[in-house]
């Protein structure tokens, strides 16, 4: 059975520095919808942490499987954000979930464009980026959900960090390490070079819909601006901006 730890918001707000906890949820429809909801009432760099979602979502509102205590359900508000900070914002997120299980656990995981963190090809964390404009910049809401402890998945191509990890595993110690690499990469001048290190990498084969067929291209390359850039069996290049894309060893 799962030592699950629970979470220490007072400790949390310790050892955070400029992070702000909200009070931890016990259940809450979606972190994310929340943080949308109240943005105006909350400030600048506000965490909100749930044990459970009821109403969990990842992109195109499909639902994410929050089960109670099993996961971090964490999404975290920025103000005030320029529209070129979006991109680097999207990297530091999903280097800072895949650096902080490398260096706590020793684990390598990928990241899968533009959203996913894979572990053994299965689906570990999904990561949700909204936004809200204002009048001169936007409100951002980052939202990730990271499997930590064994679950029933179901039919689910997913796993937790418990199946590949044998120790403790505290999601207060995660959270810590977390926000440090999110603030480092941001302070990063060039985070692109460390996020093609992690992410799937090129020469990969994966599947995408192009004008609604199904076709397997090849991955080449990260870009500046966020966009996948691919190879079709015919040679022909495309950048991928916000399509889905499937490993082809998952199919």
């Amino acid at each position: 059975m799962s030592n699950i730890i629970p979470y220490a918001d007072e400790y949390l707000n310790t050892s955070l520095d400029t992070w702000h906890i909200h009070p931890i949820f016990d259940d809450i429809p979606s972190t994310n919808t929340y943080l949308k909801e109240q943005a105006h009432f909350l400030s600048d760099r506000t965490i909100v942490l749930a044990n459970q979602q009821s109403s969990g979502r990842g992109r195109y509102d499909r639902q994410f499987k929050s089960v109670r205590d099993k996961g971090i359900y964490c999404s975290f508000l920025l103000k005030n954000v320029k529209t070129k900070q979006l991109t680097p914002l999207s990297f530091a997120c999903a280097l800072a979930l895949a650096l902080s299980i490398n260096e706590l656990y020793q684990i390598k995981v990928q990241i899968k464009w533009p959203n996913d963190l894979l572990l053994n090809k299965k689906k570990l964390a999904g990561i949700l980026i909204e936004t809200m404009h204002q009048a001169d910049a936007m409100d951002v809401v980052i939202g990730f959900g990271l499997n930590v402890y064994h679950q029933d998945f179901e039919n689910l191509n997913a796993t937790s960090l418990e199946e590949a990890y044998p120790g403790t595993l505290d999601r207060n110690q995660f959270l810590i390490h977390f926000f440090k690499h999110f603030d480092d990469r941001l302070n990063q001048n060039d985070i692109l070079p460390l996020y093609r290190e992690w992410m799937v990498p090129s020469g990969e084969v994966i599947t995408t819909s192009i004008q609604g067929i199904k076709t397997e291209v090849t991955v080449l390359d990260i870009l500046e601006n966020g966009t996948l850039l691919v190879r079709k069996d015919n040679g022909t290049s495309l950048s991928l901006f916000n399509e889905e894309i499937q490993i082809l060893s998952n199919l």
